[in-house]
């Protein structure tokens, strides 16, 4: 009899370490499983080509404007890969913003570039949500942007031969891009309580003066 209880107590433990570790495992595994967030705006890529091509019609227009021809020129190819480029980071840090979640996520599979950005663009997203960025910084990167996306769209004009109602077409359609990330950029970065890891703080910080020292006249005389 006593001999029957160890034995059940023995395949009883056994049985309870089985579940155990199956459970444990189980939780490791499901730990180890990249995921990846995308709120409830759709998918950071997957979204068109460009990434995030759908979140702008101008952006797709002018696309399709290029991708349905053929370059004539060696350097096409490099330009249109470069406008492309530009498409996918105004139109993923529109996502970005817009995103109800308020995390930057679309941005972040963005490279850098020094021909045409100041810094990369996740940065950009990051310090907009947390209403950190100056205005002066968000002008500069936009100009950017700007000058360098007309460049390349005037070279693209002549490498693909376009006629001159499609040269019209295409710098109104880049025109609409920047006009909309500007607005969009510009409402969103610059408006509201700065929050940093959930704590509030000054926008930007600015050296401080007493008032008692604004009156004080330079000191001529001897140490």
């Amino acid at each position: 009899m006593a001999l029957n209880q160890y034995i059940t107590q023995f395949l009883l433990a056994v049985f309870v370490t089985g579940v155990a570790v199956y459970f444990l495992m189980s939780v490791w595994r499901i730990s180890k499983q990249e995921s990846r967030y995308e709120g409830f705006a759709g998918p950071a890529r997957g979204g068109g080509v460009p990434d995030c091509l759908t979140n702008s019609q101008e952006a797709s227009d002018l696309y399709l404007l290029f991708s349905s021809k053929n370059s004539t020129t060696e350097e096409g190819p490099d330009d249109f890969r470069e406008l492309e480029l530009i498409l996918s980071k105004t139109n993923c840090l529109k996502k970005d913003l817009m995103g109800p979640s308020g995390i930057v996520e679309a941005t972040r599979y963005q490279p850098y570039s020094t021909a045409h950005d100041i810094e990369p663009v996740a940065e950009t997203a990051a310090r907009c949500l947390a209403k950190t960025i100056p205005p002066r910084d968000l002008d500069i990167i936009l100009d950017k942007w700007t000058r360098r996306g007309k460049e390349i769209v005037r070279r693209l004009c002549t490498s693909y031969k376009l006629s001159d109602t499609e040269v019209k077409k295409a710098n109104v359609y880049f025109k609409g891009v920047i006009e909309d990330i500007s607005d969009i950029a510009k409402s969103r970065c610059l408006k509201g309580q700065v929050e940093i890891a959930g704590t509030k703080g000054p926008r930007e910080i600015n050296p401080y003066e007493p008032p008692e020292l604004t009156e004080l006249k330079p000191y001529d005389g001897y140490y």
